[in-house]
């Protein structure tokens, strides 16, 4: 015995209502040259469990993204970044 539905739907949100205002904050410039030598700056891009934060996130363009993890990697390869 299938049951029908009760009640009236709820009414559906707009696309522009699923994705929240925010306006996403830029770590980085697009024109800022990544130093792969500074590790107080790659831990900016790191949460406290050690993975390494989308460019998404950061606001980062994907050249910049793409050096942070180089740098990241490289930095955790040589025991300075856990």
């Amino acid at each position: 015995m299938r049951m029908g539905k009760r009640g009236s739907r709820p009414a559906r949100r707009s696309k522009s209502e699923n994705f929240s205002a925010r306006k996403r904050s830029r770590l980085l410039e697009p024109t800022d040259v990544v130093d792969l030598d500074d590790i107080e700056f790659l831990r900016r891009f790191v949460t406290e469990f050690g993975k390494i934060i989308p460019a998404r996130l950061t606001g980062v363009t994907a050249h910049q993204q793409r050096q942070i993890r180089r740098g990241v990697t490289r930095a955790r390869n040589m025991g300075l970044l856990a």
